[in-house]
């Protein structure tokens, strides 16, 4: 097919070829131009040919180099994944900055409804100094520093963080109802959604058979704010009235491990992000200039971003 196209924009050039031996032979024929005042002077007629010959050259040229950007073209399709248009990547937040876990973009997926895509395995290259980074599994249902990892498999609306840096929890993960409690004493870049259940609409027991002492309890409750622990300075505050039983509640109940018991059959537990996290502290694209390109498993070309 290509020899096919190039022939196609070589055959102006030939054409002009053969209109200059025909302008050379009419040229030649003439014998004596002065006996008849009809006939162009020989002068006029190579000037004209030469001009239907420039031209006939500048449109082979032209159509070369359209010919050149349609070859490009198809050798760029060539190279696309299946899943180009699937997911895009938006621009780097953070780019340069000297903390990696600061530097991070956004994986859009434009799927269907009930259509997954598995990412793990896939990687992202820097156009311009070669350096690359694999995209690997991510825990479903994290726990920190605990590597019960899977694949990432992305459903309609799902979203991606890609941080350059480390996790502070030490895995990548999908999001739930609990991880807002992640937050605390961590920093997220982007910060989680702080979305936990509220500590008092807990099914919370009976704290004391004395009311008073028990809404005193529910009181304390009501003061913990969303995917907030309390502490042992919280406890130190409590007024003398407060049971020791709700002081074991609020220290051992009012967490991320126990909203998972309690959350993790509800329907609307599972989160629509992915962070994840390319444990990369050295440089992996330019600050000011670079291309990167995201690859599937099989190196062709999902989706790529310039700046």
């Amino acid at each position: 097919m290509l020899f096919v196209l190039i022939g196609l924009a070589y055959s102006p050039l030939r054409k002009a070829s053969q209109n200059n031996s025909s302008s050379q032979n009419t040229s030649s024929s003439i014998s004596n131009p002065g006996q008849n005042p009809f006939v162009p002077q020989s002068g006029n007629l190579a000037s004209s040919s030469n001009k239907i010959i420039g031209k006939d050259i500048k449109q082979a040229e032209e159509d070369i180099k359209t010919l050149e950007e349609n070859i490009q073209k198809e050798i760029e399709k060539s190279k696309r994944s299946p899943y180009f248009g699937k997911i895009s990547m938006s621009g780097i937040t953070g780019l340069g900055n000297p903390d990696p876990n600061r530097e991070f973009f956004n994986l859009y997926n434009y799927l269907k409804e009930n259509e997954t895509l598995k990412i793990t395995g896939w990687y992202l290259k820097s156009e311009i100094t070669g350096y690359f980074a694999f995209i690997g599994k991510a825990a479903l249902l994290p726990f920190p520093f605990s590597k019960t990892e899977s694949d990432i498999i992305l459903q309609q609306g799902d979203r991606v963080y890609v941080t350059k840096g480390f996790s502070p929890i030490g895995i990548s993960f999908r999001t739930n109802k609990c991880t807002g409690y992640f937050e605390e004493n961590r920093e997220f870049y982007p910060g989680l959604s702080l979305q936990c259940p509220r500590p008092i609409d807990e099914e919370l027991p009976n704290f004391s058979d004395v009311y008073d002492r028990n809404d005193e309890c529910l009181y304390q409750i009501r003061r913990i704010n969303r995917c907030t622990t309390v502490g042992g300075e919280f406890i130190r505050d409590l007024p003398d009235t407060v049971s020791s039983f709700c002081k074991t509640y609020l220290t051992t109940q009012i967490n991320y491990n126990t909203c998972i018991a309690r959350h993790f059959s509800d329907t609307d537990f599972p989160g629509n992000e992915y962070r994840i996290y390319l444990n990369k502290f050295g440089p992996l694209w330019r600050p000011i200039h670079d291309k990167i390109t995201l690859y599937d498993e099989n190196g062709l070309v999902v989706d790529s971003y310039n700046y």
